[in-house]
């Protein structure tokens, strides 16, 4: 049986007298990577919005709702999207729900699945319902480019869907769900995330393109699966946010549709030279692994940059940035390999 606990906190951070009158969007999982430059950015568009969260600190961090900016107002709900009694007190008076809490997985992870498909796809599927009885308007989900399964060129929302993993699929399937609830009125957006990397308020180093800026600033050798050729769909985390904020300043363009959030499609090899660039003493070496580390996955962004939105950060600066975090850390030599004692 599953437990919760729901705490309720709200800070206001601009003392406005009208706070009741503000527009409230809710933001699930909004303590995680993705969750804490987004909760920034969306004040930053209009101060006027509450910004109301629900996370469960399973991957989320404390650090995410500590110095958040002075101007805004937050809201905040200790609770998890399993639990209606939760969920249905952080709808209460909300117009748009951006639902960014999962379980997030390798795309070709096959682990503890029964719990990644009762988050990801039943915990979405219940929300859903959820918002569909509280009247919200709007409702933005994040799901990911791994949905197509692995490719060899970029493929376009058009494509058919071939998830290959728990985490993959279940996010297929809350997409499935989601389209279901737009045939009854929820309007919805569903963006693809790719591999999201660089610098937030609390950022996750289990990506690779982290995870390779990580090893070099403790100067730690980098390892590449295979030859590094397979390709992998980037997103810095600020442009990602940036283009979720679309729901705020032009709805009408992203609402009933589904969007590839992309960067770039960048080969492993190739980001580990951009980091060697970067730091000169970044060494890396090749490995084997299971051969699902050497498939590629690649997705086009044409659609989304038909909104007008571009990412602002390149890939050369968002590793420069990240590797700038390590800069006083004094790396000693690694050994090649473990000697016995």
């Amino acid at each position: 049986m599953l437990a919760f606990q729901t705490v309720w906190i709200s800070t206001n951070m601009n003392h406005s007298k009208d706070n009741k009158k503000n527009e409230i969007i809710l933001v699930t999982g909004g303590l995680g990577y993705l969750g804490s430059q987004l909760i920034r950015d969306i004040v930053a568009v209009n101060p006027e919005i509450t910004v109301r969260v629900l996370d469960n600190f399973h991957s989320g961090s404390y650090r995410a709702i500590m110095d958040l900016p002075t101007i805004g107002h937050y809201e905040f709900i200790e609770g998890d999207i399993l639990d209606p009694h939760a969920t249905r007190r952080a709808l209460e008076g909300v117009s748009t729900v951006i639902h960014l809490a999962a379980i997030v997985r390798t795309p070709m992870s096959f682990d503890r699945t029964t719990w990644v498909e009762q988050v990801n796809h039943w915990g979405t599927a219940h929300l859903l319902e959820a918002c569909l009885n509280a009247k919200v308007q709007r409702f933005v989900f994040i799901s990911t480019t791994a949905v197509y399964g692995p490719s060899k060129q970029s493929v376009n929302e058009n494509e058919a869907c071939l998830p290959q993993g728990i985490y993959a699929q279940s996010k297929r399937q809350a997409e499935i769900a989601i389209n279901v609830a737009g045939k009854r009125g929820l309007q919805y957006t569903i963006f693809r995330l790719g591999v999201l990397y660089g610098l937030a308020p609390v950022t996750r180093f289990t990506s690779f393109a982290n995870r390779f800026a990580y090893l070099a600033g403790i100067g730690r050798p980098l390892s590449i699966f295979g030859d590094g050729r397979q390709k992998r769909s980037l997103t810095h985390v600020r442009n990602a946010s940036e283009a979720i904020c679309l729901v705020l300043t032009h709805p009408n363009k992203i609402s009933g549709k589904t969007f590839n959030l992309v960067d770039e499609n960048i080969s492993v090899i190739q980001v580990a030279n951009i980091v060697q660039s970067i730091s000169s003493h970044a060494v890396f070496h090749f490995t084997e692994q299971d051969i699902r580390t050497h498939l590629s996955f690649s997705a086009d962004n044409g659609l989304l940059r038909a909104t007008g939105w571009q990412p602002k950060i390149s890939l050369q600066y968002g590793m420069s940035e990240l590797l700038a975090q390590f800069q006083n850390v004094s790396t000693l030599p690694y050994p090649n390999k473990i000697l016995d004692e």
